[in-house]
């Protein structure tokens, strides 16, 4: 084997080893004493249920696919904000957005908050996605995932609604797999890695 396929193969399995790692850290971080997320400089909550369902009924284009705004980006940081509450003044932070040079990396962290808490949901190919058929399923996804988790561990599923989405996935696969022999698929990043891996090792 030349050097170069060698150096080749050695940064793969680096590049493999560096993203389980970070995958793995990733999958602990919910469940720390402060699971909290920045967005730019703000320090929000975890997406969860609740937030998805609100913002989704306020038409917010994270949820309904249309380009956002920036009042879309301004409706889905507040939502998330520590002092948030349906009847609370968002001015003070429509006021520091706007004096902003520029969204770009507002917007960037956004998507990462929302794509990072469906990273590993328990259905990936279904949840939160189009089903191609046409009969209108019996209930909604939220209803489905906060029945599955209060009922495993006797918890109100309207309470579920207000849990960290990332935990209620995770914890979603673990009763999924305990009574099954369901099998998920690894994260996409990891799965890229893998193949790079792999490919690098003939």
């Amino acid at each position: 084997m030349s050097l170069p396929e060698q150096k080749t193969q050695a940064e793969a399995a680096s590049k493999y080893a560096a993203i389980r790692a970070e995958v793995e850290r990733e999958r602990i971080l919910p469940w720390t004493s402060a699971p909290a997320f920045e967005i730019g400089s703000f320090l929000v909550n975890p997406l969860s249920l609740r937030s998805m369902a609100d913002l989704t009924v306020a038409g917010n284009a994270f949820f309904t696919g249309e380009a956002p705004t920036e009042g879309d980006l301004v409706a889905y940081i507040w939502r998330h904000h520590p002092e948030y509450s349906p009847d609370a003044d968002p001015s003070n932070l429509i006021t520091e957005i706007a004096e902003l040079e520029t969204l770009d990396q507002l917007s960037l962290d956004t998507v990462q908050h929302l794509n990072t808490a469906f990273e590993e949901s328990p259905n990936h190919e279904r949840f939160g996605g189009a089903l191609k058929q046409n009969s209108l399923p019996a209930v909604a996804p939220i209803a489905a995932i906060c029945h599955e988790y209060g009922a495993a561990y006797g918890v109100d599923p309207r309470d579920v609604a207000d849990i960290d989405l990332r935990v209620v996935f995770q914890c979603c696969r673990a009763i999924r797999t305990s009574q099954t022999d369901v099998k998920y698929l690894e994260p996409e990043k990891l799965r890229k890695a893998k193949s790079e891996f792999l490919k690098a090792h003939g």
